[in-house]
């Protein structure tokens, strides 16, 4: 029975995100392979060689690219917002600057960076209040072109869209973006930070926690480890792909977009002190599970193993009953190691908080230490 309306769940938003293309087809970004695009910090002003060859890159210069560029310092705070210039800037102004949605909890012992699912239209209030209220600060992130860092309705397409050097530059900047959080958080002395991202928020959490010795544990929930195989798979992709099959082939988009797959960077999730948790939907027609297993045999064989949780559920369906129980449960004991029995209950409510429909609550974080 569950499973059934699991499925019910998962095909009317998948409908719905088609429906949604369709819509905004009129302003769809076309197949685009000028690879000079993916390496531009100043889209206006920078030069770089269209030959440039995506498919090739050293470790090294993985770690080059997703370095911050500047110090994490916010350009403002008020109550619970902070404002931060992001490090690569874009033709649109929109974009250059991201808020961060605070909960505060009052204790400067563990704070967790949370990235949300493309094309969302709201953040996770629920979930940031509850862990907030077990001694958790939570910081909500804003992807690039989502929110108020978009200047139209299909602002988001240039996240993830048939450009492929857009595309690259895009999640770079999400993630320096995720750095800068970080950075900031490490600088006002919390004595833990961790990552929590969904669908290809996750991917962003993931490639941040690679790179990032900073961060002590991420949560990497029904996520994409390869954007070229999510585009190939994903109902919800069908459109993209339509655009981008007749100029590569998977083989050449997952060269091409290697540099943001987490598949490319498994050997920083191996490092010394990174805790990790990845939960699957077996019946995910996203981000689909046989995706992830080359990522997680891969550490589980070099001894760096993450506590994996399978649940019977598809994509959006991990924010219904029970899956978002079991989920909640899970990831609560895997952030906070001793969570008492009445907390364990009470996370029957925070995976159902991500897909709400309605906006951020105002918690005022800086009353609590602005020194």
């Amino acid at each position: 029975m569950f499973q059934q309306l699991a499925r019910r769940h998962d095909c009317k938003h998948i409908q719905k995100s088609l429906d949604r293309q369709e819509r905004l087809a009129h302003n769809r970004i076309d197949f685009n392979h000028d690879t000079s695009a993916a390496f531009a910090v100043n889209e206006l002003a920078d030069q770089y060689s269209p030959d440039f060859d995506l498919t090739c890159w050293s470790i090294n210069e993985g770690e080059q690219f997703y370095s911050p560029i500047f110090l994490p310092e916010p350009l403002e705070v008020t109550g619970n917002s902070v404002l931060f210039q992001s490090d690569i800037t874009t033709s649109m102004i929109e974009n250059n600057t991201f808020e961060c949605v605070v909960t505060g909890s009052g204790s400067k012992e563990h704070a967790i960076v949370v990235f949300h699912h493309w094309y969302a239209r709201n953040r996770y209030p629920k979930f940031a209040k509850f862990f907030a209220s077990k001694g958790i600060t939570v910081v909500e992130a804003t992807l690039p072109y989502h929110f108020g860092r978009g200047s139209s309705d299909s602002a988001e397409d240039n996240f993830l869209s048939a450009d492929i050097g857009r595309t690259v530059r895009a999640m770079r900047q999400a993630v320096v973006d995720g750095r800068k959080i970080v950075g900031w958080l490490h600088e006002l002395g919390f004595a833990k930070i961790s990552v929590v991202g969904m669908c290809i928020g996750g991917t962003v959490a993931g490639l941040i926690a690679a790179q990032d010795e900073k961060v002590d544990k991420a949560v990497l929930m029904v996520t994409p480890m390869s954007p070229a195989d999510l585009v190939w798979t994903a109902e919800t992709m069908k459109p993209l792909r339509e655009r981008i099959e007749p100029n590569m082939s998977l083989e050449e988009l997952r060269a091409a977009w290697s540099i943001i797959s987490l598949n490319m960077h498994t050997f920083g999730l191996t490092r010394r002190g990174l805790e990790k948790m990845v939960i699957l939907g077996e019946e995910d027609t996203i981000a689909r599970p046989e995706r992830s297993e080359w990522m997680i045999k891969f550490l589980q064989e070099t001894g760096h193993s993450p506590e994996l949780l399978r649940l019977g559920c598809g994509h959006s369906s991990i924010g219904v009953f029970p899956y978002n129980l079991v989920a909640a449960w899970k990831v609560l004991h895997f952030l906070k190691e001793w969570p008492t029995w009445q907390e364990l209950w009470d996370a029957r409510l925070l995976i159902g908080g991500i897909d709400l429909t309605e906006g951020p609550r105002k918690y005022r974080f800086f009353d609590h230490w602005r020194s």
